[in-house]
Formats: structure tokens, sequence, C-alpha cells
């Protein structure tokens, strides 16, 4: 499912949000592409200038995609469970990984029970730390490795945000409900429940 959909009932409203509308992830696209294009002329012009420049610029960017595609993705859906790790729900939460194109790994988490506001905002924005770690893991690096080092872990910082898009998206999407509301986290889609205090 793609956006929300949001029906009313008895007082109550549902709405069941699944992942981000075109609109909103061709944003975070456009921006974050931009910015790989940039950081991937930086990691060129670091390379020494020999006639295998071009195929260790290409080696470089193969071997840290498939890092990402890989170690990258199961950290991320493990950084979403960090946020239920010291609540009622650590036992009712599973990832469910699968392989597509042997070479790549796709996931995602199913928590049961409803969770609250605030934990539900955690476990979605909890992948930007791989991110952050990356970055830091970038600058420490920079100092002792060589040049297209730090841009390439920038690279891999960047692919971490597009890789939360639809996380961001949910984010946005409950911010205005707020602690009012109850959530369920069904992997691919959060449903929420509340009553508006007017009705």
């Amino acid at each position: 499912m793609q956006g929300t959909s949001r029906k009313e009932k008895c007082g109550y409203t549902w709405m069941r949000i699944g992942y981000a509308d075109a609109r909103f992830a061709n944003t975070i696209k456009l921006f974050s592409l931009s910015a790989i294009i940039v950081l991937a002329l930086w990691v060129y012009w670091e390379i020494p200038k020999t006639a295998w420049r071009l195929a260790a610029f290409l080696a470089i960017y193969l071997v840290a995609a498939l890092l990402y595609l890989n170690l990258g993705v199961w950290l991320h859906e493990h950084f979403h469970c960090l946020a239920f790790w010291r609540t009622a729900h650590k036992k009712q939460t599973r990832i469910h990984f699968k392989r597509k194109y042997i070479l790549m790994l796709s996931g995602y988490y199913r928590v049961r029970g409803a969770i609250s506001y605030r934990i539900m905002r955690r476990a979605l924005l909890a992948p930007i730390n791989l991110s952050l770690c990356l970055l830091i893991l970038g600058w420490l690096g920079s100092f002792v490795l060589p040049g297209w080092w730090f841009p390439t872990l920038l690279t891999l910082a960047v692919a971490g945000i597009i890789d939360m898009t639809h996380d961001i998206y949910m984010c946005v999407q409950i911010r205005s409900i707020g602690e009012k509301g109850k959530y369920w986290d069904r992997g691919e889609a959060i449903e929420v429940v509340w009553k508006d205090q007017a009705s």
C-alpha cells in the first residue's frame, strides 16, 4: 500500500499508513541523489590519477553498494528494533529478511500489540543512527585512510537516508496525531486509531 487511507466509525478515526507516496519519495530521492553525485565526483577526484582510476572508482562503489545492500539493510532493521529493547514489546518484535536478486537483502520488522506514539516515533527514526555511525566512521578513518574513504562513507550515509524514506513519511503522518493515538506496526504499514477530543 502507498500513501494513507482513513475512515471514521463510532467517534473513532482509523488510519492506515503505507509506503511514501510518489511526491514525498521523489523529493527525498532528488536531494539524496544530487548529494550522491557530488560525493561520487569527490571520490573520483581523490583516487590517484593512473590508468586504473576508473576501474578503482567502480570497484570502490561496487563493494560499498554490496556492503550496504546486505550489512546495511540488516543493521537498518535492527536499529528499528532497538527502540523496543527496554519495553514490553521486546519479545513481540520480529524481523523478516529475504533475498532479492541473490546479492540484495530486504527486510521488515513487525510488532505485536498496541504501541505508544513515543515508542513508535523512536522506532521509525532509529535507523538515522546508522547514517550517523557511517558519518563518524568515515571521519575517523579519514585521518589514516586514503582520501576517497570519507566521501565513500558519506555516500553510504546518504543511502541510509534514502532507505529511511518510508520511515520518515510514516513519522510525518503520525506527528499530528501524537499521543492521542494507539499504533500498530504491521511491518509494511502502520495502523493508528484515535478519538478526537471534539468527538
